[in-house]
């Protein structure tokens, strides 16, 4: 072999191993690739939930998670003595003061030892029908001005309380029970009493209910309350 060969036989064998070197940085680089480099769309479907899937509650009740309840709350019907609404928790139909009359009863058998009773009723003059329900507020009245007399009276409260609705021309009835005026001396500074004055259930506008037929004696300096009166019944 002449030296010009040999020289290019040895030139050619180290291209070839130029080449194959150069080939397996290439593999190399494209397999650190496909270990390290993941596509961007497979790392952001992986952590994330399809929408209405069991990760993502949609469809149920608002308010469920927090615990909260979308019930409405409970009404109470009124029977703290103000009768502002019946028993369904309304105050449409409730008889107005100036839709009634009102007019004093003594009570047959209704005295006792210290005490005896009258009657309020409360008659609907208005064209329409209304109800009333629970405990009308009383008090005297004297002076020929309307100026109150003692305390204003107390409620039963173990009397019935049902909602009475009233027919045109209808009426109710409250029993008052009335302590004497003499079972509280002379302290008490015993005055007639004109009549009465009556706030209507739940009402903030009064009648006056003049005394006609009874001996009405209040007590204008005492704080003793000398009445009692309960809820109002249908008029018997």
């Amino acid at each position: 072999m002449t030296k010009h060969r040999i020289i290019r036989t040895m030139f050619g064998a180290a291209g070839v191993a130029a080449l194959l070197v150069t080939a397996g940085c290439s593999a190399s680089s494209a397999d650190d690739g496909a270990t390290s480099g993941a596509p961007s769309s497979s790392a952001s479907s992986s952590g994330s939930t399809p929408s209405g899937s069991a990760g993502s509650p949609s469809g149920s009740p608002s308010g469920e998670a927090s615990g909260e309840t979308s019930e409405p709350a409970a009404t109470e019907s009124a029977t703290d003595g103000t009768g502002s609404t019946d028993e369904t928790g309304t105050t449409e139909g409730r008889c107005q003061t100036p839709e009634l009359a009102g007019s004093l009863v003594p009570v047959e058998g209704g005295a006792g030892a210290g005490h005896y009773e009258i009657e309020v009723v409360l008659k609907n003059e208005a064209p329409d029908e209304c109800w009333l329900q629970g405990w009308p507020g009383v008090s005297f009245v004297g002076d020929d001005d309307g100026t109150q007399l003692g305390e204003a009276a107390t409620f039963d409260r173990s009397s019935p309380h049902e909602t009475v609705t009233l027919a045109p021309g209808e009426s109710a009835q409250a029993v008052v029970r009335v302590s004497n005026a003499e079972n509280y001396g002379d302290e008490c500074g015993q005055t007639p009493a004109d009549g009465l004055r009556i706030y209507p259930p739940g009402e903030k506008r009064s009648l006056f209910v003049r005394n006609d037929q009874l001996t009405l004696t209040a007590c204008a300096d005492s704080d003793e309350p000398l009445l009692q009166v309960q809820a109002l019944q249908p008029a018997s």
